[in-house]
């Protein structure tokens, strides 16, 4: 009754903003639109009651009811208006899915193959010769996670040998090759890490598997007294020194908890006002002002002055890069 997966999904994808933009529809209407009976049409409906945005939590779930045999939806807000991307997320979101494409997920016929192409034609040559670029890291970076850069790690732990690694820093936004020691590989909310004693930072690192562009081990023994370190409780967890900014940032709405996920030590607190308080600390503010550009208008930035600047600036130089400042 239910159909295929990908034929849901593709439907539901498009039933949701098509409701939400017209405040409502009427079973009728949606049953003709996407040439499905009501049975079929409440199977989808309810599905979406286990979708939503973090925390999950009955009040994050998308809801709807049928009254007088129109469809309202609820908690759907954020498909009114259209997601404000970066250029380095448009272009990560056509490799995203080009690759569901080729995984069969989706057709190349089908309402997303034709939305990418629609964008593709938009790029310059130059914007395709990147993409194509990012898609031959992303291979690199799934070859990683499948073991490639396991094994040579596992042989450089067994034969106690250094490593070196070109390494993709997503603080600092570059690749930089590191010498290191290896010391354990470790596994932590869906990543693999290698923990090692850096020779460039002179300290202990962990470096995530599919992060890493290149690996070799360079036939040099490690150093004796690198032998003792403490794993991290939380791999991933930062542990800001004296000199790190304070960062104080104020969201308009909910999707302020996405910055958690990606930075476990941010504290969150929920104000009168309905808006959402962050307070983070961070040695590098170049990540940060990169991450709050797609949350546009939504954010609001306390402190410090010097991340409320770097933000304006790269404002209005995307700005200026499409013709609209």
């Amino acid at each position: 009754m239910a159909g295929k997966v990908p034929e849901r999904l593709n439907r539901i994808l498009l039933m949701v903003p098509f409701i939400v933009a017209n405040g409502s529809a009427t079973v009728d209407e949606l049953c003709r639109k996407f040439n499905i009976d009501r049975d079929e049409l409440v199977c989808d409906l309810d599905t979406l009651r286990m979708c939503g945005v973090p925390d999950y939590t009955p009040a994050d779930l998308i809801d709807y009811r049928i009254e007088g045999g129109r469809v309202f939806m609820t908690m759907a807000d954020y498909f009114k208006r259209p997601l404000t991307m970066t250029r380095e997320e448009g272009l990560t979101l056509l490799v995203a899915g080009h690759a569901l494409i080729r995984s069969g997920v989706f057709e190349s016929d089908g309402p997303l193959g034709t939305a990418l192409d629609k964008i593709e034609r938009l790029l310059s040559v130059e914007e395709q010769v990147e993409l194509e670029s990012v898609a031959e890291r992303i291979d690199l970076e799934m070859n990683a996670s499948t073991g490639s850069w396991m094994d040579i790690i596992e042989e450089g732990l067994e034969k106690q040998q250094r490593l070196v690694i070109d390494y993709y820093s997503y603080s600092r936004g570059e690749i930089a090759e590191r010498r290191v020691d290896p010391l354990s590989l470790l596994w932590s909310r869906g990543c693999w890490y290698l923990l090692a004693f850096c020779h460039e930072a002179c300290d202990t690192r962990l470096f995530r598997l599919d992060r890493i562009r290149s690996l070799k081990l360079t036939g040099e023994p490690v150093e004796d007294d690198v032998t003792k370190f403490e794993v991290p409780e939380l791999i991933g967890e930062y542990k800001p020194g004296r000199k790190a900014h304070k960062v104080k940032l104020r969201f308009s709405g909910r999707e302020g908890r996405r910055l958690v996920e990606e930075w476990p030590t941010a504290k969150v607190a929920d104000a009168p006002d309905g808006t959402i308080a962050v307070v983070l600390r961070t040695k590098n503010l170049v990540w940060l002002s990169n991450y709050l550009l797609r949350f546009g208008d939504r954010v609001r930035i306390e402190s410090p002055a010097e991340l409320r600047k770097m933000v304006k600036e790269k404002a209005r130089a995307l700005l200026k890069e499409y013709g609209s400042g």
